[in-house]
């Protein structure tokens, strides 16, 4: 066990700061425009959200934290449940949410597919599960299909968090939460894109998904970071008065690695948003910023800085997936894997039985 605890430095968040930065790692590379429709996507915060990050520099106040730093997954949920937050007194948490005293990840993300295709194959659907595994193959990110679970808990009697990805209500754009917000939450595709499929590009529409499945799973946009300031131009009398929250700055209460990220799959594109066609956020040269449709390295590494692959069990063994990566995006070899699943379970080794295998998508 002499390395486990270099092995868990590299993977998950140790200490906790209210808003702290590691900018050891860069990404200064920019990709040329791509032109093709991209639907309007938004992130959902409530009024009250709203107004706190006006007042705070953060949508969450203080005693909205759940202070996980020194808990651990209940030891009576298996990884399925997809909850870190403590349901007993003794119970504890391993991950931390979007800043580390905000619990607001998942042990695997529960995702319920909806009403976006009438027949397994139509490309929308494929599309969204494509999304789906590109993140798992790429992060520590894992994904349950939640589709023929109860809604509560038989046995704790609270609400599963799943993430159901719909069709948008009626009159709404694309949309989906910040981090786990309890209850079933939703990834909203907005119906130009089921309607007019031919329109868009496949890689734009995996996009999509994969960009709201990061917003899900606990990260900001790229352009809300505190210090964007000095990398991008943003220009506010261009943005659509209802969404200009999406360019507003999050000051405090964040976790960012890294510097800027150009390649973010979270970040804007010139024209999100404009009211006048005009451009709403370029670089400081006024170069046009791109549609970004793949998780960049920087992503990568603020998702497996925070996540652990668990296959799905129906006990409360935690199995971890073949693949494995630390913070740094290194991937972890079979006996470091196996020590730090020997770690995560006291030592105890894997039961012959409690294995499952996960309804297909």
């Amino acid at each position: 066990m002499k390395n486990i605890k270099f092995y868990l430095q590299a993977i998950v968040v140790i200490g906790l700061i209210s808003s702290c930065s590691d900018d050891t790692y860069t990404t200064t590379e920019q990709k040329s425009i791509v032109n093709e429709p991209k639907a309007i996507y938004e992130t959902v915060y409530t009024q009250q959200q709203l107004a706190n990050w006006e007042k705070t520099g953060s949508p969450y106040l203080e005693n909205e934290l759940d202070n996980s730093s020194n808990t651990l997954i209940d030891p009576t949920l298996a990884p399925t449940a997809g909850v870190f937050k403590p349901l007993l007194p003794e119970s504890q948490t391993r991950a931390f949410g979007v800043n580390p005293q905000q619990n607001r990840f998942w042990t695997m993300i529960r995702l319920i597919i909806g009403n976006i295709e009438d027949y397994d194959e139509a490309p929308l659907r494929s599309c969204v599960i494509k999304a789906i595994s590109e993140i798992e193959k790429q992060t520590n990110i894992r994904f349950y299909n939640a589709i023929d679970d109860p809604v509560t808990d038989p046995i704790y009697g609270f609400a599963y968090p799943n993430v159901r990805i719909q069709m948008a209500p009626l009159g709404q754009s694309g949309s989906s939460d910040v981090g786990r917000i309890g209850g079933e939450q939703y990834i909203n595709i907005p119906w130009d894109m089921k309607n007019n499929f031919n329109n868009y590009k496949i890689d734009g529409v995996v996009g999509f998904v994969k960009h709201a499945l990061c917003n899900v799973a606990g990260m900001y946009n790229e352009q809300q970071r505190y210090d964007r300031d000095t990398y991008i131009n943003v220009y506010t009398n261009n943005i659509q008065p209802a969404n200009r929250f999406h360019f507003d700055k999050i000051t405090q209460n964040y976790y960012a690695r890294g510097s800027f990220d150009w390649n973010s799959i979270t970040l804007a594109s010139s024209y999100d948003f404009s009211a006048n066609g005009a451009k709403t956020i370029t670089d400081k040269s006024d170069n046009e910023l791109p549609v970004n449709t793949e998780l960049s390295d920087l992503d990568r590494m603020f998702i497996n800085y925070f996540y652990l692959p668990y296959k799905a069990r129906t006990d409360v063994y935690r199995e971890l997936d073949d693949v494995v990566f630390d913070g740094n995006n290194r991937q972890l070899t079979p006996s470091e894997i196996q020590e730090l699943e020997r770690y995560l379970n006291n030592g105890a080794y894997k039961p012959s039985t409690g294995g499952m295998s996960q309804k297909p998508w």
